[in-house]
């Protein structure tokens, strides 16, 4: 058993029996039981089961897109800078253990946290869903929604991987706590807020550079990526372009999985690449610190 599977079973088992981590998964399962009950709200317009997962404002796209990450920075915020504010740092290097192996079994036990939480939190919707309609989900729709799955898990993994990386950057836990939590606010609540702003200092008819400021804006979004995303993946009817602010949906319209696969796949390629680079940073921060 190589040392990060190890590693990887021991944080994902500190991780299940923390306090931290149980007020965050009951949070969110309550958030996942109020949402459901808001989707049931619009089935009477006779539409798709996946189409109404993905309506209302506190949808379960809306819900993991915005609430999510917390999870993620939650699992990983103190992951190197308290072992140095402790001292276990120098135990735990002392061993035959290679530097990028104790950063890779952190990660893959998040990962593991992680992939439970947000698979029993979309489960847990699904069944208050499912029970409340008496329909049951068709086969694509499944599909669909087990790809849903994840790509929620590499989203809110994402912002771990943001998390492990302020981590390794800062001494204390306390100040990657809030750096991370800052980059959150600003991704998901205060770029909007920008766009808008920003829009309204073009002359209104000049419609298309006030479009184009607005989309250059939000596509420095996350939270932005994981939308489009997740209902063109969700949704047949949803079609939206990857690089754009303009919803498109329509019932006359259906793609089928491979086509909304190749429509939003640089959505993905985003999520991904912020990832691997925030992931990269720390890997090349901590290899070459001098631990003391």
């Amino acid at each position: 058993m190589s040392d990060s599977f190890i590693i990887a079973l021991k944080e994902f088992s500190d991780n299940i029996v923390s306090r931290r981590f149980m007020i965050l998964l009951t949070l969110l399962s309550a958030l996942a039981i109020l949402s459901s009950f808001a989707i049931v709200g619009h089935a009477y317009q006779a539409l798709p089961f996946s189409d109404i997962l993905v309506l209302g404002s506190i949808s379960i796209v809306r819900l993991i897109g915005d609430v999510g990450p917390l999870l993620g920075i939650a699992l990983s915020f103190d992951a190197i800078n308290k072992e140095k504010e402790t001292g276990s740092i120098m135990l735990l290097l002392s061993c035959p253990i290679y530097r990028d192996s104790v950063l890779t079994g952190k990660f893959l036990g998040g990962l593991l946290t992680i992939s439970l939480s947000v698979v029993s939190m979309i489960m847990l919707l699904l069944g208050f869903t499912i029970a409340q309609l008496g329909i049951m989900p068709s086969k694509e729709e499944a599909i669909r929604l087990a790809i849903y799955m994840v790509i929620s898990i590499l989203y809110v993994s994402c912002y771990m991987a943001l998390s492990l990386l302020t981590s390794t950057l800062t001494e204390k836990s306390s100040t990657s706590l809030l750096i991370s939590i800052s980059i959150w606010i600003f991704s998901t609540f205060l770029i909007p807020i920008i766009a808008s702003a920003m829009a309204s200092l073009i002359p209104s008819e000049q419609v298309e550079i006030k479009l184009k400021t607005i989309t250059l804006i939000y596509m420095l979004s996350l939270n932005r990526h994981y939308d489009t995303l997740s209902k063109n993946i969700i949704s047949p009817h949803y079609f939206t372009d990857p690089f754009s602010i303009l919803p498109r949906w329509s019932m006359s319209k259906k793609l089928d999985l491979m086509e909304s696969l190749s429509l939003s796949w640089p959505n993905l390629a985003v999520i991904i690449a912020a990832t691997v680079i925030f992931l990269a940073v720390a890997y090349i921060k901590f290899l070459r610190e001098e631990v003391r």
